[in-house]
């Protein structure tokens, strides 16, 4: 099996920019959405999953890259509207 090594978002700029592509893209496809923690967190576990999917794909039947790197994107998009929402939004 391979290993990998943590970059340390040395790009940082780089995987923003591919998070915020990712963010304009939901906002497109689904316009803003509202929906409860457990919602948000549904969907983002959901998305984990395809994630999961495309890492097994990669090590054990030649899948992409590519697709472990767009999964991470939309995994790392949602957590980071969850963080936002809850930091920035309502108060309670």
């Amino acid at each position: 099996m391979n290993q990998y090594t943590d970059q340390g978002l040395k790009d940082e700029e780089w995987v923003m920019q591919k998070v915020r592509d990712e963010s304009d893209f939901q906002i497109k496809k689904w316009s803003i959405q509202t929906h409860s923690a457990f919602e948000w967190l549904t969907y983002t576990t959901e998305e984990l999953g395809e994630l999961a999917n495309a890492i097994s794909e990669y090590e054990y039947r030649n899948g992409s890259k590519r697709q472990i790197v767009s999964e991470a994107i939309q995994v790392a998009t949602l957590a980071l509207k969850i963080a936002e929402m809850f930091e920035k939004g309502d108060k309670r």
